[in-house]
C-alpha cells in the first residue's frame, strides 16, 4: 500500500475533525452543561442514526471480529448476535427513558439515578463503576489507534505516535465543540466507514466461489476452525450475548445519545435504523477474518488485535481500485474509533465533573464553571490514558471481558427502575454492591466463567435478587 497518499488522507481528515471543532464551537448557543453535553437536546434521526453507528461499531467490533474469526474459526459468526442483542435491548428501556428525560431535564446517567432512586450514595457507587468501565474503554480506543495506523503504513508511523496525534485531535476538537462536534464528526465517521466496509466487501470476496476456496483450504489445513460448537461453547455464547447485550446498551454515552434526541420519534426511527447494521457490518467483517485465515497460519506470535491492519495493507497493495477502497477503509475505521473514543472522554467528563466533582466539592457552581472544569478533567484523563496505552499489557478481548463484567451491574438501575415500582434505593444499593464485588472479585482471581456462564452475568443475577430480597415498600423511590 502506497503508505504517503494514506498518511496524507489521514491528515487531511484530522484537519477536516479540527475545522468541524471551530464550527461547532461557533455554533454553540450558552456554555450550559446541556448545550456542551447533548447539543442542546437537539439531534435528528440521521445524526442520532451515525453517531450511534459511529460509537458502537469501534475498535472492538472492527478489530476483535476478524482477529477472533482468525483465531476461533467459523464460529465467531456468534458475534452477530451480540450487536443485534444491544438494539434489541435499547428498545426495551430508551423511549420511556427519554420521555422522563425530557421532563426532568437530564444530563448525565447519575440524573436518573438520583430522580429515580434518590440515594447519594447509591448514585456515587453507579457513577464509579461507569468511570472504571469509560476509563477502560477509552484505553482500549487509544490503543486501537495506535495499532490501526501502524499497521496499515506498514509500521512507517510507530504504534506511539499514531496513539499521541489522533487522541489530541480528539480532545482539541472535543473541547471546542462537544456534543455538537461529536454528532457531526460521527455522521461522516459513519458514513464513511459504511461505505468502505461495502467497498471492501465486494473486494475480498467477490463471488461464492472465492468463499468455497476458502472454506476448502479451511477444511483441508484447520478443521477445527470450521467444527460446530460444543455445548458448552453455546452455553457461554448465549451468556456472553445476554452480558454484551445488556451492558453495551447501558455504556454512559449510549445514554447521554438518548438524552440528546430532538424527539422520541426520531429516536425510534434512529434504533430502526441500527437493527440492520449488524448485519451489515459484522458479517462483512466475519467475511473478511474468514479470508484472512489462510494468511496467519505461521504467525501464531503475531498479536491478534493486528489481523485486520495487516490485511488491509495487503488487500491494498493488489490493485489501484482496491487501494482506493481499502483506504477508504482504513481512513473509516480511524475515524470510527476517534468516534468511540471523543463519545467516552465526553460522558467521562461529565460524570466526573457534574456527578461526583460537582456533587462533593462544588455543591452550589453554575452550569458554565462545571463545563469548564469537565473541559479541563477531559485533557488530564486523555493525557493519563495516552501514557498508559503507550505500555500495553492486555489485548482488546481483555479489556472488553473486564468491562462488560461489571458494566451489566448497572442493569437493573435502568429496566427495574422503569419498569418495577417494588424496588427500593436501599434494595438497589446492595444489590449492586453484591454484583459488583462479585464480578470483580471472581474476574481478578481469573474466574471467568462458572458452567460456561459469566461471572458478570451471575453476578447480575445475584444483583437483582438482592435487590428484590431488601426491597420494601418505600414511597420516597417510587417517582
Amino acid at each position: 500500500m502506497d503508505t504517503t497518499i494514506l498518511i496524507i488522507s489521514i491528515g487531511g481528515y484530522l484537519i477536516l475533525l479540527l475545522g468541524l471543532g471551530f464550527l461547532a464551537n461557533r455554533r454553540r448557543e450558552s456554555n450550559s452543561l446541556k448545550d456542551f453535553y447533548l447539543a442542546g437536546s437537539s439531534l435528528g434521526s440521521f445524526v442520532l442514526l451515525f453517531t450511534l453507528y459511529a460509537t458502537q461499531y469501534s475498535a472492538n467490533t472492527m478489530l476483535v471480529t476478524p482477529a477472533e474469526v482468525v483465531n476461533q474459526g467459523m464460529g465467531m459468526i456468534l458475534i452477530l448476535g451480540y450487536l443485534t442483542a444491544v438494539v434489541v435491548f435499547y428498545l426495551t428501556f430508551a423511549p420511556q427513558l427519554y420521555q422522563i428525560s425530557r421532563r426532568f431535564n437530564f444530563i448525565t446517567p447519575g440524573d436518573w439515578f438520583d430522580h429515580r432512586f434518590k440515594l447519594p450514595k447509591l448514585t456515587l457507587l453507579a457513577n464509579c463503576i461507569l468511570v472504571i468501565v469509560s476509563v477502560n474503554f477509552l484505553l482500549s480506543q487509544l490503543m486501537a489507534m495506535g495499532h490501526i495506523v501502524n499497521g496499515a503504513t506498514d509500521g512507517h508511523i510507530p504504534y506511539w505516535a499514531g496513539v499521541v496525534s489522533l487522541a489530541f485531535v480528539v480532545i482539541v476538537y472535543e473541547s471546542l465543540g462537544g456534543m455538537r462536534a461529536v454528532a457531526w464528526t460521527d455522521v461522516i465517521q459513519g458514513v464513511m466507514l459504511f461505505t468502505g466496509l461495502i467497498g471492501l466487501f465486494f473486494i475480498v470476496v467477490p463471488d461464492t466461489a472465492e468463499l468455497e476456496k476458502i472454506s476448502i483450504w479451511m477444511i483441508e489445513n484447520e478443521p477445527q476452525k470450521i467444527e460446530v460448537p460444543e455445548s458448552g461453547f453455546r452455553i457461554y455464547w448465549a451468556s456472553l450475548l445476554l452480558m454484551i447485550g445488556f451492558g453495551a446498551a447501558v455504556y454512559p454515552q449510549a445514554i447521554q445519545r438518548i438524552y440528546a434526541a430532538k424527539s422520541v420519534k426520531s429516536l425510534r426511527q434512529s434504533l430502526g435504523g441500527m437493527v440492520i447494521m449488524p448485519f451489515v457490518t459484522v458479517l462483512i467483517l466475519f467475511l473478511l477474518g474468514m479470508a484472512s485465515v489462510p494468511h496467519f497460519t505461521d504467525a501464531e506470535q503475531l498479536s491478534k488485535d493486528d489481523v485486520l491492519p495487516t490485511m488491509l495493507s495487503f488487500w491494498g497493495s493488489t490493485s489501484a481500485f482496491n487501494l482506493g477502497f481499502s483506504m477508504l477503509f482504513i481512513v473509516g475505521l480511524i475515524a470510527a474509533i476517534m468516534s468511540t473514543a471523543d463519545s467516552v472522554l465526553l460522558s467521562l467528563s461529565s460524570i466526573i465533573a457534574k456527578d461526583i466533582f460537582g456533587k462533593l466539592r462544588l455543591k452550589n457552581a453554575s452550569s458554565e464553571r462545571l463545563t469548564k472544569i469537565g473541559k479541563a478533567f477531559s485533557w488530564g484523563i486523555m493525557l493519563l490514558m495516552v501514557l498508559i496505552a503507550l505500555q500495553p499489557k492486555i489485548t482488546l478481548w481483555g479489556l472488553i471481558e473486564l468491562k462488560m463484567q461489571i458494566l451489566v451491574q448497572i442493569v437493573p438501575l435502568y429496566l427495574l427502575g422503569i419498569y418495577s415500582k417494588r424496588v427500593t434505593s436501599r434494595g438497589m444499593f446492595l444489590g449492586l454492591i453484591i454484583g459488583f464485588s462479585f464480578a470483580t472479585v471472581a474476574f481478578f482471581l481469573d474466574v471467568k466463567t462458572i458452567g460456561n456462564i459469566h461471572v458478570g452475568l451471575i453476578g447480575l443475577i445475584l444483583n437483582i435478587i438482592t435487590c428484590y430480597l431488601f426491597s420494601r415498600e418505600d414511597p420516597k423511590t417510587e417517582g
